[in-house]
Formats: structure tokens, C-alpha cells, sequence
């Protein structure tokens, strides 16, 4: 019983034997049971056996072991049909396995990524293939066994190096790496690789470095960065301020115009609100257009006006999905031109305006012609030299606007001319006007216009009318003539002298009666040295030279008398009026202009009136009689000493004072006597009654005569009183009244002017 047990049991485990460890695992604690179950019993048996006293005991156990039995090969036939199901799971795993055996096979031949298995000992133990003839241009064969680190760039092997003794440190994934490794063609390939510590797993037994070429994303991220640091070069290069802002209005970027501009540094800026940082701009163009930048997802272009700086300011704002980008410049100086611009344009507007009205109302004729000889401009005069009107004649030639011949020979003469030798030509002519029929002077000036390249497109034609000028010059030339007759027997005469810098004069230019009066010519006083030279008299040259000398700074007109000594030795009189010239440019004077006149004879005439009126007035004070003058009020102007005798007031108690001698019931009479002798009438003696001082009247016989200005005008009137002496009688009265007919208005009276007895 127990050999077929075991004989069964046996069978059992091989057929479990040859099956996976797989299916194996699912057995073991039932056959381990089953195995212990039999060699309990093997033992309990030969126990039973052994002893004779428990035989009976025996059989019973073996009936329980019968059941037992009975029980295990059931137990046995459900394994072995667990065995069965597990062989055809088996099967089919297998199948499966293989099958994705393959496909990870392919998978990993095919990979983009490098997959590489290096021992402990830094050698390679397997590479992926196709990868690494993709990646790196060798064959697996040519680098199993080497050391994976012979390839790394120089630069990259201590931080390999370093990656690599950690990896040994710490079983399990580590973090990606990047580095270099040569190409089979010499070049630089980038990698990304992840390593994985599988030392202790026994089907690897190696670490797995899954390699990736990041070759081209390096070299992008590189130009990416070049680029990005190109524009970033710009950018603090450029003349414009440039900032960028996120969608918080924050500030992201400022460039280094900008921080000129602000006068503040991008630390200070950096992440911040514009509008927090700027407050004053929130109520302004500037806010409205960048809001709209960005609500509206458009470019913006507009000017704003800084007035915290001063300064006009362009900016464009672009947005974008990370927010907006901001140029802006300063064209405070292009607004400035464009305000200077725009009053130059209206000045020049204003101008030429003006030039148009100028040229349409200029008395002179302005004509302008194309190179074909066409009229393209006329102005109102012009059109006096044509009897068609302004639109008939515009874009004719000379010979189809009704020229006379004259005019038309001298245009296509001078039209020549010009277009030959490319310089203005001026002449004169003499033709008849086609609309008066009077015969005119004219003087032409032709201008050619040039282009920007020099060549000849137009020609200006200015003609002016010279009839009047030309008789004008034929009068001029006949009073010249007569000037010189004049200048000739004339005495006055006129100069010029140029003051040079180092104050000495020099004589321009001397009429003829210089000569005629001097003896000099004016050669010979050229370069005398005005107002030193030797004819002004020696005693009036000091006074001549100090009045030129406090005039040199001024413009205003002097005038002086001095003496010259003629060539002949005789001495003259002269009057001189002059006027200095000043230059404001040299802030000196430099010349002067005068006019003389011959005042010998004058000075002769008023000698010898100054001797009589010294005469007149010895004679006055030592006449007998009172002699008083008054003017044409009544003021007294002389008053001799007979005067102050016979009425009793002094001299400086009456000068200028109303005539104090005229009783109160004579005044009328002595008013109408004063007003009919400052008429012109004839005087008359009369006697009268006139006051002393101390109020006693005295009886009187008055003469007058008129006192003339130096005009021959009445002034005032000559008083001659003589008293009437009782004693003398009748008799003695008339013979006093007939001698005053000699007394009425001497001859000398009518052309003597006394100084202190003419009311001027």
C-alpha cells in the first residue's frame, strides 16, 4: 500500500518537474503538504508494523490511510488537471511572450533613443545598433568592450565622471544628464541620457543609459539664444525706448533708452504697474491708446505730449498674447521743426503771397520764358508792351504777342546770347510803345533759370521803363552845367573829409569856389590833415580842432565860424555848416560832410554896425533928454540916465516892467498912440502930461520912432521926452514942436538894430 503511495506520489513529481518555475510556484506548499503527509504515515506504519501489540490499531489506520489515500489521489487528479490547464496557460504565456519578444526587439532596433548597458566597471557590455549607427556613425562590434567614456567631450568628462561613480552609489533611476560625445565623422553629438542601476538584478547585471540626440535642439536652442540675445543687443542699441508689459500691465523688458528717458533704472521698474509707477499718464492719450491696444488686439501709432519732461514723444504699441510691446522716441527737436517748418511754410506762403502781389503790382515789366522761348509768366506792367490780353498770350513766343519788330529782334538777339554763354545780359533800347504809339526808353535785364543739373530752362526778363530817367539824366546833365556856372561865381562851396583810423583826415572831394575863395586847389589839401591845416587862421584852428574832436561821436548837425588865411596871405571869414558820419559797424566816426559860405563881407558889415550901435548908445546915455523903448506891450526895454533924472525911477526898477510914467486918465490915448505906431502909421510930437516917482506930473513933449527886428518888422517904439519949461512961452513951445519933425524917424532907425533896444 504504502510502495503504490509512494510509487503514485513519484509520478506526480515528475510530471512537475519539467513545468516553469512559473507554474512550478503554484504547487509547491500542496506538494511539501502532501510530501510530509507521506512520510508521516511511512513512519506511523512502520511504528504500527514494528510493535504486534497494535495490530489492530494498524488496520484501522489503514483504513484511515485508505480514506487518506482515497482523499490525496483525488487531491492528485485536481493537481494533475491544474497541471494540464497550467501547461496549455503555459503555452499560450509562451506564445505571447515570444511573440512580444520580437516586437521589443524591433522596437528597440528601430528606437530614435540609444539604449546602452555598461558594466560596473565603466566598459560598454551592449549597445542598440541601429541607434548607435544613427546617432554616432560606429557599429555595436566597434565599441562593445570599450569604455563608454572615451568618446565624451573633455569639457563634459568630469561631470560624467561624477554622474557615473553616484550611479554605482545608488541603485535605480538618476537624473537626466547632458553631453557630448564624438561622431564616427569627428563632430560633436549632443546627448540627453537617463541612467538606470540594475547591477544586483541578475538578467541585467549591468546599468542601462537610455540615450537621446539633442543634437539639433541644442544647435536651436543656441541660435535661439544668439538670436535672442542679438535682439536684446538691439534692443539697448536702438535710438527708440523700448519696454514690454504683461497682461497685469507689468513691466517685463525696458531697454537703455528708456531708462535715459525716465531718468529712472529698470530695477526700480521691473515688475511693476505702469500706471502705478507713471499715475499721470491715467488721464491721458497715452492710457486710451494702449488700452486700446490691447482691448481691440491692434497696433497703435500716435504722439503724446510728456508734460512732466517737456517733451513730445512717438510711440507704437504692438500687443501680443504675453501682453505689449512699446516703442517710443523723443521728437520734441522734429516737433520743433515741424512748428518752425510750418511758420516758415506760412511765411513763405505769406511771401510768396506777397512776391505775387509785389511782382503783379511792381511798376517794372516781369516776363518769364520756357527754353522753346514760350511766354509762361507776365505781370500787369508787362502787359502794357502788347495789346492782347493776359490769357491770349501766354504760351506764345515773342514774335506772336504783338511786339513791335524792335522788341522782337532784341529778345531773339539776347535769347541767343544767353543760351550760348549761359551768363545775364543787360541793355537799353528805344521803341514804340503798341498801345500809347508814344516812343519809351526801356532797360532789359535777362536772367537765366537753371535747373538742378545746370542746364538752362527759363529766362527772367526784367524791363523797366527809363523815359522818365532818361529825361531825368538829360536835365540832371544841364543842371549840372549849371551847377558848375554857379559853383563857379557862387560863394559857398562844399567838401568832404574821410576820418581814418589813426584820426587824421583826408579831404574826398572840394567844389570850385574853394578854390576861387582858398587859392588852394583841393589836391593840395588832400592829404592836409583837416582841421589842421595851414589855412584855418592859427588863432581859430584850436577851437576848430576841440569842436571836431567832441563831435567825432556823434551825427548831429554844428555849424561855426572861423578865419582861413587864403593862399594869397588875406584873411577870411567863413561859415561853416557840417554833418559827421558815424559808422555803427566800427563804433567811430569816419568822415564828414560840410558846406562853406564867404561871410568876409558880413563880418565887415557887422564890425562896423557894432562900432555905430557903440556909438548910438554913448550917445543915448549922454543925451540931455529921457530916451525910453518899449515893446509892443508896453514893458520898457531901455531907460538912459536923463530918464531916471527927470522922472526919478532907476534903470533896473523898470526893465521889463509895464511903462510906469502914463498918468491914468492918458492911458487910452498913449494905447492908441503905442498900437497906431506898431501899425506903421507916421509918428507925431504931442505933449502930454506923464508921472514922476514920487507922483508929481510934469508937462512933456514926446517923439517917437518905430524899433525893427533885423526882418524890418515893428517891435516896439523909441521914446525921446523933453520937458516944457513955462519960462520959455508960446513961442519957445512952437519952435520945440517944429524941431520935432527932425526927431520922427531918423534915417538910421529904419536900419540900425540896437542890441538892448530891439524886442526880437
Amino acid at each position: 500500500m504504502n510502495t503504490q503511495v509512494f510509487k503514485h506520489f513519484n509520478e506526480l513529481q515528475q510530471h512537475i518537474d519539467p513545468l516553469p518555475l512559473e507554474q512550478k510556484e503554484n504547487f509547491p506548499s500542496n506538494i511539501n503538504n502532501l510530501s510530509c503527509s507521506l512520510q508521516e504515515f511511512s513512519v506511523e506504519t512502520q511504528q504500527i508494523l514494528s510493535t504486534k501489540e497494535k495490530q489492530t490499531k494498524s488496520e484501522k489506520i489503514n483504513h484511515i490511510l485508505e480514506l487518506k489515500v482515497s482523499h490525496q489521489g483525488a487531491r492528485i487528479r485536481n493537481l494533475e488537471q491544474q497541471l494540464d490547464e497550467s501547461q496549455a496557460q503555459y503555452k499560450k504565456v509562451t506564445q505571447v511572450l515570444t511573440k512580444a519578444e520580437v516586437r521589443l526587439h524591433t522596437l528597440l532596433a528601430n528606437s530614435s533613443d540609444l539604449i546602452t548597458i555598461i558594466e560596473a566597471d565603466g566598459r560598454i557590455g551592449d549597445e542598440t545598433s541601429l541607434a548607435l549607427e544613427r546617432i554616432l556613425g560606429y557599429k555595436p562590434e566597434q565599441k562593445i568592450g570599450k569604455l563608454y567614456n572615451d568618446l565624451i567631450h573633455p569639457d563634459d568628462a568630469p561631470a560624467w565622471q561624477e554622474y557615473f561613480a553616484n550611479l554605482l552609489k545608488q541603485p535605480g533611476i538618476a537624473p537626466p544628464i547632458e553631453y557630448r560625445k564624438r561622431h564616427a565623422n569627428g563632430d560633436w553629438v549632443y546627448l540627453e541620457s537617463i541612467a538606470n542601476n540594475l547591477l544586483h538584478d541578475s538578467s541585467i547585471n549591468g546599468i542601462v543609459i537610455n540615450s537621446r540626440d539633442i543634437t539639433e535642439r541644442k544647435l536651436s536652442a543656441a541660435a535661439l539664444e544668439k538670436s535672442q540675445q542679438q535682439i536684446v543687443n538691439i534692443l539697448e542699441n536702438i535710438t527708440e525706448g523700448f519696454y514690454t508689459l504683461n497682461r497685469h500691465w507689468q513691466f517685463t523688458y525696458i531697454n537703455q533708452k528708456a531708462e535715459d528717458c525716465w531718468y529712472r533704472k529698470r530695477q526700480e521698474l521691473l515688475g511693476k504697474n505702469i500706471w502705478e509707477q507713471f499715475p499721470e499718464s491715467a488721464k491721458t492719450i497715452f492710457f486710451k491708446e494702449l488700452h486700446n491696444a490691447v482691448s481691440r488686439n491692434v497696433a497703435v501709432k500716435f504722439e503724446w505730449y510728456y508734460e512732466q519732461q517737456n517733451i513730445w514723444l512717438e510711440i507704437e504699441a504692438y500687443p501680443s498674447e504675453e501682453g505689449l510691446s512699446v516703442f517710443f522716441q523723443n521728437i520734441t527737436a522734429r516737433k520743433n521743426q515741424e512748428d518752425a517748418l510750418q511758420k516758415i511754410h506760412s511765411q513763405l506762403l505769406q511771401q510768396t503771397n506777397l512776391l505775387h502781389s509785389v511782382l503783379s503790382n511792381t511798376p517794372g515789366r516781369l516776363l518769364m520764358f520756357d527754353r522753346a522761348g514760350r511766354l509762361t509768366y507776365i505781370n500787369r506792367a508787362g502787359l502794357e508792351l502788347t495789346p492782347l490780353s493776359k490769357t491770349c498770350i501766354l504760351g506764345k513766343s515773342v514774335g506772336e504777342i504783338g511786339w513791335p519788330p524792335e522788341l522782337i529782334e532784341l529778345h531773339n538777339n539776347c535769347w541767343k546770347n544767353i543760351l550760348a554763354t549761359g551768363e545775364s545780359l543787360t541793355t537799353e533800347t528805344e521803341f514804340i510803345n503798341p498801345r500809347t504809339g508814344r516812343r519809351n526808353y526801356c532797360s532789359y535785364i535777362f536772367s537765366p533759370i537753371a535747373n538742378a543739373e545746370g542746364s538752362i530752362e527759363a529766362v527772367l526778363v526784367t524791363n523797366r521803363d527809363i523815359t522818365e530817367l532818361k529825361t531825368a539824366e538829360a536835365a540832371l546833365r544841364e543842371s549840372e552845367s549849371r551847377y558848375r556856372i554857379l559853383s563857379e561865381i557862387t560863394s559857398d562851396f562844399a567838401y568832404s573829409f574821410n576820418l581814418l583810423p589813426d584820426r587824421t583826415w583826408a579831404c574826398e572831394w572840394m567844389t570850385e569856389a574853394f578854390t576861387r575863395i582858398t587859392g588852394y586847389s583841393a589836391s593840395e589839401i588832400a592829404n592836409s590833415g583837416w582841421p589842421e591845416c595851414n589855412y584855418i587862421h592859427p588863432e581859430d584852428r584850436e577851437m576848430l580842432q576841440e569842436q571836431m574832436q567832441s563831435r567825432s561821436c556823434s551825427s548831429s548837425k554844428e555849424v561855426s565860424e572861423y578865419r582861413i588865411v587864403t593862399k594869397s596871405g588875406e584873411i577870411r571869414w567863413l561859415w561853416d555848416c557840417r554833418q559827421v558820419v558815424w559808422d555803427e559797424a566800427e563804433n567811430r566816426a569816419v568822415g564828414v560832410y560840410g558846406a562853406c559860405q564867404d561871410i568876409t563881407e558880413h563880418k565887415l558889415v557887422e564890425a562896423k554896425l557894432c562900432e555905430t550901435n557903440q556909438v548910438l548908445e554913448g550917445l543915448i546915455e549922454a543925451l540931455p533928454v529921457a530916451v525910453i523903448a518899449v515893446d509892443a506891450s508896453a514893458s520898457v526895454t531901455l531907460w538912459n540916465p536923463a530918464a531916471e533924472q527927470i522922472l526919478g525911477w532907476e534903470e533896473s526898477e523898470v526893465l521889463g516892467k509895464i511903462l510906469p510914467i502914463v498918468p491914468s486918465d492918458e492911458i487910452l490915448d498913449f494905447s492908441a498912440m503905442l498900437q497906431s505906431e506898431l501899425a506903421g502909421k507916421a509918428p507925431v510930437a504931442k505933449q502930454c502930461q506923464r508921472q514922476r516917482k514920487d507922483g508929481s506930473l510934469i508937462d512933456v513933449c514926446v517923439s517917437s520912432l518905430p524899433l525893427r527886428n533885423p526882418q524890418g518888422l515893428i517891435t516896439g517904439s523909441l521914446r525921446i521926452f523933453s520937458t516944457i519949461s513955462a519960462a520959455l512961452g508960446k513961442q519957445e513951445k512952437k519952435d520945440n514942436i517944429k524941431g520935432e519933425g527932425d526927431l520922427l524917424d531918423p534915417f538910421w532907425a529904419r536900419y540900425v538894430s540896437l542890441p538892448h533896444l530891439t524886442n526880437k
